[in-house]
């Protein structure tokens, strides 16, 4: 019977009934569905809807994340770690639903495959074409120029085209690069000889005995270490680094100076822009400088931070309360779990550990508390303040109103609300003017005597 009469009320004045929280409330332009667990938003051509039990929403234009962060769907692209990726690009798509695969490269060549047994793909992974039987048993790769054939995987690799040589898994290989480069090792990573650039007017040499001896050199740069990480020694044009037992102390001068004896103190100063450390993780202060801009960024125990950039101003104390301002909005959240500035966490994630949330831009201001429980929104001097489905006072262009209950009886200049039924008022009409009145236009006022 209780059914029958909601059902019918619901029919007859459903306008009324919806706003009934927690089941259904609005702020500003979202509308909520059971406290923050559903929300949809439409305007200025754009719409959102998140169901948050499911972690998942639709953004337009047709983007969607599902079961956050693992899934996203756009008409580009889309995934679902770690077992499904599609992406779409310059004519070519390619697909993977692990451990099968498959795709059409921009000029119609199809690929395809089961890993690890067998497959064939092209423009994949930086390579013009991968072929695998087996892996690690055989694979096969061409690039750049290059092929690169595996068999047994790390054990053995055949290179050729561009490239040269033969590998033997840690204990030997040699590999040449036309006259670009050429390297080899022995036991590696102990013995390793590598030469590169060597069709410059600077190649580089490198010779390596780890963790006796290594040094790497050229007209313009140079590195030594003994018996690593005991000493090492850098210089580069106009920088020279020092680091004795590494990462604890060292020091640099010239274009990039500093000083640290790690964990305790860094500075780093690379032109204007400088970072520091104080018992590290506990303090990191950077100051950046893009172009005339300067932008801050002090982190405490890595997750509390105050940052200033070009998203603006964020400032949190976690799991307290956190902070934000640019030139579109002000927000503020309390509590703040995760201090994450990411537009997709806002709108999925976050109202569900949000207990009070502020935000204002140019046109609204709206404070929100416990789901909806409490609720204001502000635009110049107009106003609307609800408390649950309890009470509502309002201030709107026409006056002010109120409603009790979500409606079960309410006042405004519009209309009455008896029992959630609106009733219009009626207005009364402005007496019309008779012919005299209107040539002589409205009564003067007398001159004082």
């Amino acid at each position: 019977m209780r059914a029958c009469i909601l059902f019918l009320l619901f029919l007859l004045c459903p306008g009324s009934l919806f706003a009934f929280w927690p089941v259904y409330w609005e702020l500003g332009e979202e509308k909520n569905f059971f406290g923050p667990l559903i929300s949809y938003e439409a305007g200025g051509g754009q719409t959102h809807a998140t169901v948050r039990p499911l972690l998942s929403s639709y953004d337009s234009p047709r983007t969607y994340s599902i079961i956050f962060p693992l899934g996203k769907s756009t008409e580009e692209k889309s995934y679902f770690l770690p077992v499904y990726m599609r992406h779409r690009a310059l004519g070519a798509e390619d697909y993977t639903l692990f451990p099968f695969f498959w795709g059409r490269t921009s000029d119609g060549r199809g690929y395809g495959g089961f890993f690890p047994l067998y497959g064939r793909l092209y423009n994949r992974f930086r390579r013009d074409e991968i072929r695998f039987f087996l892996w690690p048993i055989y694979a096969y790769s061409e690039g750049e120029g290059a092929t690169r054939t595996n068999v047994v995987w790390p054990i053995f690799s055949f290179y050729g085209g561009r490239q040269e040589g033969f590998k033997l898994g840690p204990l030997y290989g040699h590999r040449k690069w036309g006259d670009e480069r050429e390297s080899s090792f022995l036991f590696w990573p102990i013995f390793i000889k590598d030469e590169r650039f060597l069709d410059t007017d600077e190649p580089r040499k490198s010779l390596w005995a780890f963790p006796l001896y290594m040094q790497t050199t050229s007209e313009k740069y140079s590195y030594h270490a003994v018996m690593w990480p005991l000493f090492t020694f850098t210089k580069t044009e106009g920088r020279s680094e020092n680091q004795i037992l590494w990462p604890l102390f060292g020091s640099s001068k010239g274009t990039e100076s500093g000083f640290h004896a790690w964990p305790f103190y860094s500075y780093r100063k690379v032109g204007k822009d400088e970072v520091t450390y104080i018992m590290w993780p506990v303090y990191k202060g950077t100051d950046r400088y893009p172009g005339d801009r300067k932008w801050t960024y002090r982190r405490i125990i890595i997750i509390d931070r105050y940052e200033a950039d070009d998203r603006g101003t964020f400032f949190n104390i976690c799991p307290f309360f956190e902070y934000r301002r640019n030139a579109a909005e002000t927000r503020f959240f309390f509590p703040s779990i995760i201090p994450w500035r990411n537009e997709s966490f806002d709108r999925i994630v976050r109202p569900l550990m949000t207990l009070y949330e502020y935000r204002s831009n140019a046109r609204r201001t709206t404070t929100n508390f416990l789901y909806g429980f409490y609720t204001n929104e502000e635009e110049g001097e107009y106003w609307k303040r609800r408390l649950a489905f309890l009470l509502e006072v309002k201030r709107e262009p026409q006056g002010m109103g109120f409603q009790v209950l979500s409606g079960l009886f309410g006042i405004d200049k519009k209309r009455i609300k008896v029992f959630y039924i609106p009733i219009n008022r009626v207005q009364a009409p402005t007496p019309a003017l008779s012919g005299e009145d209107r040539e002589a236009g409205p009564p003067q006022a007398s001159a004082p005597e």
